[in-house]
């Protein structure tokens, strides 16, 4: 079987993109992991997805495993369990986990959240906004949150902004807690230390992504009911369309929501002063995108890797104009690394930071 290798560029300060090194690059290069293998460059299991945090990145694996790469900040006290794995990508021990497998998970700011197979919340970093969830005034713990599903319900997806954490339920109840000042939580808006329901929302929720000041609800794709909770900052909320039938994915930047449709067409508003929605009037059909913090990622269904947005770490590739933006989009991604031939599988983008999974010889 072929075994996956991930590309990173992009900031890489805290050794984020797990390249080896701490400069940023606006060229792809390979990322390695510490696991023992005779080929550190190839991952052990498919890649289920890639969340970027402010300084560090998380990987999780089809087999339930996470890597981390970066600097999760602490409290200051020093005690924190993911503080420290820069430069490559680690496997995080799953003893944090009580020896369970991970099946989703979201990257805030400084704040990781993790959702095991059997639906316990773990969370780790720091912040001052309840990023961790933990209760009332309590910023600087980390690990398992109180269990708050009703008998019988799963979560099924989960989503961080900057800071705060929305969590959907196989019911379609929603919960979420952090900075929610802007309303981004729901009514009363303030901090919310701990999981609370969001309610007032009319439809059962499918989805959820979230930007700095917002989270965008999304129900079943044959209605396309949809909802913004929060800030109306650069009129994400009314500049929204009644309805996103047919779609098949959803996506966030901090001021931009995105939205792909079966048929491969994206749809974005939002925040746009950096060329953040350019890929939308990519012209071929798309099959995955990915939003980071300021820049998006497309893979077209011919295998074009494309960026658009605030590219000025590099996370945009080379094509950035003189304020470090790429205003409409720019194909970058090579299919040839080192003389051998990749076949790319998946695309991921954070806090300016791209990444692309592929196979190869």
């Amino acid at each position: 079987m072929e075994k996956v290798s991930l590309f990173a560029l992009g900031s890489n300060g805290s050794g984020q993109l797990g390249i080896g090194h701490i400069k940023d690059v606006n060229n792809a290069q390979l990322c390695y992991l510490i696991d023992g293998l005779e080929h550190p460059e190839r991952w052990p299991s498919p890649i289920r997805t890639v969340k970027g945090g402010g300084n560090y990145t998380l990987v999780l694996l089809e087999d339930g495993s996470l890597f981390v790469s970066g600097n999760l900040r602490t409290d200051g006290t020093g005690s924190d369990p993911l503080a420290e794995f820069n430069f490559v990508f680690n496997r995080v021990p799953n003893t944090l986990f009580d020896e369970k497998k991970i099946k989703l998970c979201s990257a805030l700011w400084d704040t990781s959240v993790t959702v095991t197979e059997d639906d316990d919340i773990y969370t780790f970093g720091s912040g001052s906004m309840a990023e961790r969830g933990m209760g009332d005034g309590v910023p600087g713990a980390s690990g398992k949150l109180n269990r708050f599903l009703p008998p019988g319900e799963c979560i099924v997806d989960v989503a961080s902004g900057m800071a705060h954490t929305i969590v959907v339920l196989s019911n379609g109840d929603i919960y979420g807690w952090g900075n929610g000042r802007k309303g981004q939580l729901g009514e009363p808006a303030g901090i919310v230390w701990s999981p609370r329901k969001i309610d007032g929302i009319y439809f059962k929720v499918a989805r959820v992504v979230c930007g700095r000041e917002f989270s965008y609800l999304i129900g079943d794709p044959s209605n396309g009911h949809h909802a913004i909770l929060g800030s109306d900052k650069w009129s994400v909320r009314s500049a929204a369309p009644i309805a996103m039938p047919d779609w098949l994915d959803i996506g966030a930047s901090w001021g931009s929501i995105f939205v792909l449709n079966r048929s491969g067409k994206l749809h974005a508003w939002g925040r746009n002063d950096h060329g953040q929605l350019g890929v939308a009037s990519h012209p071929d059909q798309i099959k995955v995108f990915s939003a980071g913090s300021e820049h998006a990622v497309i893979l077209t269904q011919n295998g074009a890797v494309a960026f658009s947005g605030w590219g000025e770490h590099g996370n945009c590739g080379p094509g950035t104009d003189a304020q470090g933006d790429v205003k409409e989009w720019s194909r970058y991604f090579s299919p040839n690394f080192a003389g051998k031939s990749f076949e790319v599988l998946g695309i991921a983008a954070g806090c300016a930071t791209s990444f692309v999974f592929a196979v190869g010889d």
